[in-house]
This record gives C-alpha cells, sequence and structure tokens, in this order.
C-alpha cells in the first residue's frame, strides 16, 4: 500500500505496520470525593492519591480501550493515563465514554485532559496537545470485498464507514469533493459512534469499507480471520496526544509526565504489553505541527 502523505513533519513519523495491535480513543478528568478536585487545577496534586481525575475511554477500539471477556475496561490508553497520573501525583479513574462527549466535557471544564486525540489544525484553536504516539489510518474490506488501488482516487464512488467526531471526516469529504471536480463520483462519507458501529456497516453491505488506524486494522485482522481484507491507500501520518484546554497549562505537564514515563522505562513497557512498540515517540511535543 502507498502511503498518502498529507503534513510536513517536524521528525520522522514512524507509520504502523498492519500486524500491529491498536486504533483510535480518549480520556479526560472530573470531579470526586471531598479528597478530588476538578477541571484543570485538579492536576497539580501533590501526592499520589490526593486527587482523582476521571477519564472518559472510548471502548470498542484495542488495543487502545476495549473490555476484556469480564468487562473490566483495559487497553494501551487506559494504562497510559494511569501511569501519567502516577506521574503527576494524581489518581485516575478511567471510565467509558463516546470521543465527541469527551471533547464537549474537556470544553465544559467535566474533564482536564483528552487522551488518544489526533493533533489537528482545527482543534489546535481550540486545545493545547502533548503528544504520546505516532499513528496512520488505512482500510478494511470484508474477506470477499472490493480492492481498492493505492490512491486516495481510487476512493471515489464508494461508500466509507467512520466513526464521528475522527480527522479521517473532513480528509475524506475533502477527497469527495475532488473526485467531484475531476468528474468522479463522490464518496459517500458515512459516520458513526464508534469503530464496532462503522465496521457493522461494512459487514452487513451499508458500506464498502471503513477506515481505521493501520495499528487497529491488523488487530482487527489477526482476531477475527477470514473476515477482513485490508486494501486501498494508508494515508494521514498524524500525531496522537493529550489534550487540554487552551491556555490551561496541563499540556506542560502532561509533557513532563510523558517524558519521566519514557526515560523510567515504563512507556515502552505499556507500548510492548499491547505490541504497539511501533507507535512510540522519543520525546514528547507540545502543539506539533498538524496535518496538512
Amino acid at each position: 500500500m502507498t502511503l498518502v502523505r498529507t503534513r510536513r513533519t517536524r521528525r520522522a513519523l514512524h507509520v504502523v505496520a498492519a500486524g500491529v495491535l491498536g486504533a483510535a480513543v480518549l480520556s479526560a478528568c472530573g470531579s470526586s470525593s471531598s479528597d478530588s478536585a476538578s477541571g484543570p487545577e485538579a492536576g497539580s496534586g501533590s501526592g499520589s492519591g490526593s486527587q482523582v481525575y476521571t477519564i472518559p475511554q472510548q471502548v470498542g477500539v484495542p488495543p487502545y480501550s476495549f473490555l476484556d471477556e469480564s468487562g473490566k475496561l483495559v487497553g494501551l490508553l487506559p494504562d497510559l493515563s494511569t501511569a501519567l497520573g502516577e506521574e503527576m501525583g494524581v489518581t485516575v479513574k478511567n471510565e467509558q465514554a463516546s470521543f465527541e462527549n469527551s471533547l464537549l466535557g474537556l470544553q465544559r471544564g467535566t474533564y482536564a485532559w483528552v487522551p488518544g486525540a489526533d493533533v489537528t489544525a482545527e482543534r489546535l484553536k481550540k486545545f493545547d496537545f502533548a503528544t504520546t504516539l505516532v499513528e496512520s489510518y488505512g482500510f478494511r474490506v470484508k474477506a470477499d470485498g472490493i480492492t481498492i488501488g493505492d490512491s486516495l482516487d481510487d476512493l471515489c464512488g464508494l461508500s466509507v464507514a467512520v466513526t464521528a467526531g475522527s480527522s479521517p471526516v473532513s480528509t475524506l469529504t475533502d477527497q469527495s469533493g475532488k473526485c467531484e471536480a475531476a468528474g468522479k463520483k463522490p464518496i459517500d462519507v458515512q459516520t458513526f459512534a464508534d469503530q464496532a458501529t462503522a465496521d457493522l456497516a461494512v459487514k452487513s453491505g451499508r458500506a464498502d469499507t471503513s477506515t481505521a488506524t493501520a495499528s487497529g486494522l491488523g488487530y482487527q485482522t489477526r482476531t477475527e480471520p477470514g473476515v477482513w481484507k485490508i486494501t486501498g491507500p494508508t494515508y494521514q501520518a498524524i500525531d496522537i496526544g493529550f489534550a487540554s484546554m487552551k491556555g490551561d497549562g496541563m499540556a506542560a505537564k502532561l509533557q513532563q509526565a510523558t517524558e519521566a514515563l519514557i526515560k523510567n522505562g515504563g512507556y515502552a513497557k505499556i507500548l510492548a504489553r499491547y505490541g504497539t512498540e511501533n507507535m512510540a515517540i522519543t520525546t514528547s511535543v507540545i502543539n506539533p505541527e498538524p496535518n496538512a
């Protein structure tokens, strides 16, 4: 598959191999009992457990965040959130939430940060980011489905299922306009609440293909053998970070905690736990250059 680059990076990005685990999620922070704090000020806790951050995690996107067989919330982002909370001297409480509601909650002051968010130009208008991972996107169809070419132009006339509020929505919408300008059929961009629902649309024949992170594609193909086929272009190499409200100072705290976790080896252990080593960064950056 051909990588369609949609940004100039200030450092080399590792495009995740299809066999690697992954997908996209979120998080945040809220109020608790008398020993807790709400909003960004909670990040100044001086002792472990002295304050509580409630972090929403979007389930159904393993290994980022999902429910295990016992119904427990697990995954790469809950583990990273918990570890960063420990570095910051606070307790993290991971809870289920949709991606869109997490960003809305961040703006309302319910949450202090949202992990697993793509860094985009539009989001940088409202949020600050401390990077934690790198990723890219691709496509999958049913195992007996169509084969898509290696260019985004090969999506013209197809129906694509995508998670609402995710950065591929704007990429696909823009590409649909290019298709029409070239005299081709537009892309039918269908948005769904989460990745599992988007994939179900493909399985049921309502959409030709779904788009997801390259690592997520590989994970799903491995765990559902004979069900999926990876095809089409790999596109939009991106920085993934923990988002906080613009100017509230949380991004600097998250960056420092990430750097500490990288140096003490905890970061590498968490990524290895989920087979996502190729998503690793060597240093956390605040507000990197977004996708073009």
